[in-house]
């Protein structure tokens, strides 16, 4: 990653953010997978990057698309689960490495409203573990991804920016907007509130 050549360069985010209390098996595997050789382990907030933007979602676009993902979830009993490790590919100069997610990715999950904003959309969805530059190097030197499974979750638009200093590859520094959470489940054949 030549992070140097990238420094003062803004990529934008929207991300989903599982709850801290769920979130303790993939801080451990963190922990795993620096101690692999994979340096990335601690460069991206933990959470699932969705989409690259061009510009951030207003906060009633988050709020649609919170209640479309949580809509997409009923079939779950609400939840959002994991599985495998997987690597979402992106555009720029890393992929993200993690466990994927159980949802969807498709452009009908985004508000109308702000599609236009979309540069691409990350498939499989990945609870960001790592950021790699070889995923497939990378895919064959992680664990086992730890299982998953949480409802409550939040979106938010997410900065994040290059350092011209540090460790190259691996220095970012990020700013997150304020977050706006999944509406509750509400159960089996019940819309979920707002």
């Amino acid at each position: 990653m030549d992070t140097h050549k990238s420094a003062g360069k803004i990529f934008r985010f929207i991300i989903l953010t599982p709850h801290r209390d769920a979130l303790g098996p993939v801080e451990k595997y963190r922990e795993k997978l620096f101690a692999a050789g994979l340096y990335g382990a601690y460069s991206f907030p933990l959470s699932a990057p969705l989409a690259v933007v061009s510009l951030p979602f207003s906060r009633e676009e988050l709020k649609e698309l919170a209640r479309n993902i949580r809509v997409l979830t009923g079939e779950k009993d609400g939840k959002i689960q994991s599985d495998c490790i997987a690597v979402a590919k992106c555009p720029w100069p890393f992929s993200f490495l993690g466990p994927r997610l159980s949802l969807s990715s498709e452009e009908n999950v985004f508000p109308a409203s702000a599609r236009q904003k979309i540069e691409h959309i990350l498939s499989p969805p990945v609870l960001c573990a790592a950021l790699v530059e070889d995923p497939e190097t990378a895919i064959s030197r992680a664990p086992e991804a730890p299982d998953m499974s949480f409802r409550a979750a939040a979106l938010a638009n997410l900065t994040i920016r290059a350092l011209p200093s540090g460790a190259q590859g691996y220095s970012w520094e990020w700013e997150t907007s304020p977050l706006v959470w999944l509406p509750k489940h509400s159960g089996p054949g019940r819309k979920p509130g707002n």
